[in-house]
């Protein structure tokens, strides 16, 4: 069946085929561009919640006695690779669902108290096509072009 239309395609000698190609062309080149830059910005975002999932399981196995983070936060720079200024470690204590102010305070008397971390780690990915300057051939605009900035987060209840 297809290798039947094909050689129609091929046999025939008005040109429609190559017309209908022509303008098909650049519709299939930009998917396959754009399947290629989401394929490169999945990939990046899931390597950054391993290395923030990481991270949490680091604190659920050693648990923060004080609000120092530099332990975690090297953990996240170990894992994802990423300098210190990329990654957010984060401990929040809620009392009854309210976020208190420091972690170390306790919560009064029959409330409920819930310690988390919480890890984010962001990294700018470059992607191989200039979808701004694509957007401003229809508006007339020069963009420049700007990478994707993508984050990797994670959270742990402690308790």
């Amino acid at each position: 069946m297809l290798f039947h239309f094909f050689r129609k395609l091929r046999d025939d000698i008005s040109g429609v085929g190559f017309v209908e190609l022509a303008l098909t062309a650049p519709l299939l080149a930009l998917m396959f561009l754009g399947m290629t830059d989401l394929s490169i910005i999945v990939a990046s975002r899931i390597d950054l919640e391993q290395a923030a999932q990481r991270t949490t399981d680091l604190a659920l196995a050693k648990r923060p006695t004080s609000t120092d983070t530099s332990y975690l936060v090297a953990e996240a720079m170990a894992a994802s690779g990423r300098p210190a200024s990329d990654v957010t470690v984060t401990y929040i204590l809620e009392c009854n669902g309210t976020v208190m102010s420091s972690f170390n305070d306790t919560c009064a008397a029959g409330e409920v108290p819930k310690r988390f971390v919480s890890v984010s780690i962001v990294e700018p990915v470059a992607t191989g096509f200039n979808w701004r300057g694509l957007a401003g051939m229809f508006t007339g605009e020069v963009a420049a072009y700007e990478g994707t900035t993508v984050t990797g987060d994670s959270i742990v209840r402690l308790q």
